[in-house]
Parts: structure tokens; C-alpha cells; sequence
């Protein structure tokens, strides 16, 4: 915060950059709680217009002259520091927060469940809030993504329970105080931020050490041991994963198309308890993601089976395997992957749909600071492509780096020699006509970026 003061005080918040996934689901719990908002953003989008039909006055464009009628002013990670509105309101005293600080406020009033780690946190903690808020515990709900079963990506509960995705990428997690704190994973990323792994483990290591006393930790436990470096008595700790020593782990899984079934076992030192589990999203990373919302379920007391009776409706987000459309006999899949892990992950769950022909992938590699991190697994990625279209980088902001491009991810891509056929298409919008030679009944076409890939989804779908 640029000066401390507590936000509870404030009742009319701007938001500026209102229009991005984070800071909308922030201003419709804001909204929930009472407070009066209004926010700007550089262009419409679908959450500009849904906060729209909430009530929430939004302007388009940035202008000093925006900044009028609040007593704070709340803004994104994405908002340079010579934004006008942010000039205007240090100009004029006025309260500034980062949507970090809102969140950490939000989180740490009530007992937060904050679920981190390098993948799956969207999809993690859309589980949980559909399963919590379905068995009436009325969570306040704040994810990165849009959850399908909600319409939302966030919504102001009634409860003391709030449940919040914790983002490693800039450090800002630290600041949260969770009742229930929550690591998927942990593996190198965010070279923007962090100087080297170490580095980004330390944080983990901090954000688990921040729970609150008496708290609990659900931790993947086929990793290292983070509970050894936890120094804390008091924490609860339930460990998930695919090995038997886990407390929570999946058994017999089979795959069915674009989901799975898998019986769940939950053992603690009086029992051991089995319940067959079904989803309806592909991949074995679902699976592990389900593992972990298992552990907050088991945290919070929750009957295991009716959790798992919910869990069979959740059919997923926005952007996370998210089917689009058809074109030519094509399905279309938009999907956020963006790390190798997370390519990988997308490619295996495709080739579990029934009747598939082949995969088709476009990327988007995104920032050239985690390319230029991660060159050598990003080129060891998509073996299971049969056709890949790379494009150029999309930056996020970041000035290009000599040698880091998507070029020279084709290249390694080429000297693994998996056998596929491989494109080089810098701008997005010849990709659809490329696209359309190829696409074909039974084929899967993925689109995976974290940038604007999905501008191609969009082309190929307008007609």
C-alpha cells in the first residue's frame, strides 16, 4: 500500500484496469460487500460488460479526469506507474491500493483458504469453491478464471470462509494469512520476478510459514518434503498425491472420454476411507488437482462422498481445456497452458479423447524471460502434436531478448526430430488460413498461450 491505512474505512473504490480477470472478480466482491465501485480499462471485454450489468459504472479509457468521485483507488499489476488516474489520485492524496493488497485484506479478515503452486490454481480452486459453496458453507469466492457452474469469477459470500487463488508470480502471495493454506506444486517460472528456483522455493516456503496458528497445510506430497521446512508446531498438515504414503491418493484410475473415474483414498491414524470419485475434465493433472481440493474438504470437515457427488458437475474454466466450437469436423480447445509442464499436461489430456485422429496445437509462447528460463523443456513439449504451429512471443510488457524467439523454439523443437509436422507463423492472424488446410472431422485443435492466442479461436469460429 502506498500509505498503510486500513481499507475497511473506504466505501467508494475506482479500480483502474477493472477489465482483467483479477481486478473484475475484485470489484464484484467489493460490490457484494457493499461498497460503491467503478473502474476504467483501455477496452470493452466480456467482464467490462458483465460488471456493467452489475451496476458498476465503467469507463473506457484512461483520463485523469476519471478520477472524481472515490476515496480510493485500487490498481493492477498490468497499470504502469504514469497511468493519469494514478497520477491524479497521488496528486489529490487519495487513497492507492494494489489489487494484492485488496485480496490480502479480503483473505485475511475471514479464514481464508489461499491455494499457490506453479500449476493448477485456477482450476484447484474452482473446484473447491463450487464444491464448499454447493454444500452450503456460502464461501466469499475470488479465482483467476471464470468458473463455468458460477457464470462468474468471483462472488461476496456470507460466510467467514474465503477462497482465493494465492499467485506466486510477483510475490504478492506473502501477504496473505490463510486458514487453510494450499501448494499444487512447485517448479521454476516467473524469471521476471524470482533470481533462480531457490529463490521461488524460499517464497513457497514463506507463504506456508504465513498460515494462521492452528491452520492447516495441504501439500503435494510427491514433491520434496515441505513440511521439514515449515518450523511450525501448531499447523495440521494433510499430504496429497499419486504415492501410497500420501494422506489423500487416487487408486485404479481409468480414463474415459475427456474425464476420468478413480477411487479416492483418504487415510488418517483411526481409518482408512475409499470413494469412488468421476470427473468430467480430462488428464491426470485434474485428477491431482482433485486430490487437493480433497485435502480442503478434509480440512473443513466436509462429508468426502457429498463432496465427490458435487464434484461429478464440475465441468470446468474458462480457458482451461475449454471447448470453443467446431471447424470442419475439427473440436476446437482454448487453453491456458503456458508453462512445458502445463503444454505437456493439455496434450495428454487431448489424446484421452475416444476417436480422435490427430492433435493439432498452436502456442503462443508468452514472455521471453520464461522462454529464454525453460528453452530446453519448452523444445521437449509436444511430442504428442502431430501438427504444431509455434507463433512469435508475446511479451506481457517485456522488451525482447536477443536470440529468444519463437524461431529459435522451432528449431530445438526440430532437432528432437519427434516427427511432427512444425510451423513457424509469427502473426496470428495468418494462422487461420494455414489452420483450415488441415483441420478435418476428428481432429483436436488446441490453442495454448497465456496471451492473446485466443484472437485465432475467435477468426476461425466467426463464421
Amino acid at each position: 500500500m502506498d500509505n498503510i491505512s486500513d481499507p475497511a474505512i473506504y466505501k467508494k473504490f475506482f479500480l483502474v484496469g477493472i477489465g482483467g480477470a483479477g481486478m473484475s472478480a475484485i470489484a464484484l466482491v467489493l460490490k457484494g460487500m457493499g461498497r460503491e465501485v467503478s473502474g476504467s480499462d483501455i477496452k470493452k471485454s466480456r467482464y467490462t460488460i458483465s460488471l456493467q450489468k452489475e451496476g458498476i459504472d465503467i469507463l473506457i479509457g484512461h483520463d485523469r479526469k476519471n478520477i472524481r468521485d472515490c476515496d480510493a483507488v485500487i490498481y493492477s499489476t498490468a497499470i504502469p506507474a504514469d497511468n493519469p488516474e494514478i497520477k491524479e489520485a497521488r496528486k489529490r492524496k487519495i487513497q492507492l491500493y494494489s489489487r494484492s493488497d485488496i485480496l490480502a485484506w479480503i483473505l485475511n479478515m475471514g479464514k481464508g483458504i489461499a491455494i499457490a503452486g506453479t500449476h493448477g490454481k485456477t482450476t484447484t480452486t474452482s473446484m473447491v469453491s463450487m464444491v464448499v459453496r454447493g454444500l452450503d458453507l456460502d464461501p466469499t469466492i475470488i479465482v483467476g478464471g471464470e468458473l463455468n457452474e458460477l457464470g462468474s469469477n468471483a462472488i461476496n459470500g456470507n460466510s467467514e470462509y474465503i477462497i482465493a487463488e494465492a499467485c506466486e508470480s510477483d510475490g504478492s502471495f506473502l501477504k496473505y494469512k490463510p486458514f487453510i493454506s494450499v501448494v499444487n506444486n512447485i517448479e521454476g517460472d516467473h524469471f521476471d520476478y524470482y533470481k533462480d528456483l531457490k529463490e521461488l522455493e524460499d517464497g513457497f516456503v514463506q507463504f506456508m510459514s504465513n498460515t494462521k496458528q492452528d491452520g492447516w497445510l495441504i501439500i503435494n506430497g510427491d514433491e520434496a518434503d515441505m513440511n521439514a521446512v515449515v518450523d511450525r508446531n501448531d499447523l495440521k498438515v494433510i499430504t496429497f498425491g499419486l504415492s501410497e504414503h500420501n494422506d489423500i491418493t487416487a487408486d485404479n484410475i481409468i480414463y474415459h472420454d475427456m474425464g476420468s473415474s478413480f477411487e479416492l483414498v483418504i487415510k488418517d491414524k483411526k481409518k482408512t476411507e475409499k470413494i469412488q470419485v468421476c470427473l468430467n475434465v480430462p488428464g491426470l493433472h485434474n485428477i491431482k488437482n482433485s486430490l487437493a481440493a480433497f485435502g480442503v474438504f478434509s480440512a473443513l470437515g466436509l462429508d468426502p462422498g457429498e463432496a465427490a457427488e458435487a464434484l461429478k458437475h464440475f465441468t470446468g474454466v474458462k480457458r482451461r481445456f475449454e471447448k470453443r466450437g467446431e471447424k470442419n469436423g475439427a473440436l476446437i480447445f482454448d487453453d491456458y497452458a503456458h508453462h512445458p509442464t502445463e503444454i505437456m499436461a493439455t496434450l495428454e489430456a487431448a489424446g484421452t479423447k475416444q476417436n480422435m485422429e490427430r492433435i493439432i496445437a498452436v502456442f503462443q509462447p508468452h514472455r521471453y524471460s520464461r522462454l529464454a528460463h525453460l528453452s530446453e523443456d519448452f523444445s521437449r513439449s509436444f511430442e504428442n502434436s502431430d501438427i504444431l504451429v509455434i507463433t512469435d512471443v508475446y511479451g506481457a510488457g517485456e522488451q525482447p531478448v536477443p536470440g529468444i524467439n519463437g524461431k529459435t523454439l522451432v528449431d530445438s523443437i526440430i532437432e528432437n526430430d519427434y516427427g511432427n509436422k512444425i510451423a513457424y507463423i509469427p502473426k496470428l492472424a495468418d494462422i487461420p488460413e494455414y489452420l483450415d488446410q488441415y483441420l478435418k472431422g476428428g481432429d483436436i485443435l488446441l490453442l495454448m498461450g497465456a496471451g492473446d492466442i485466443t484472437r485465432v479461436t475467435d477468426e476461425l469460429l466467426k463464421n
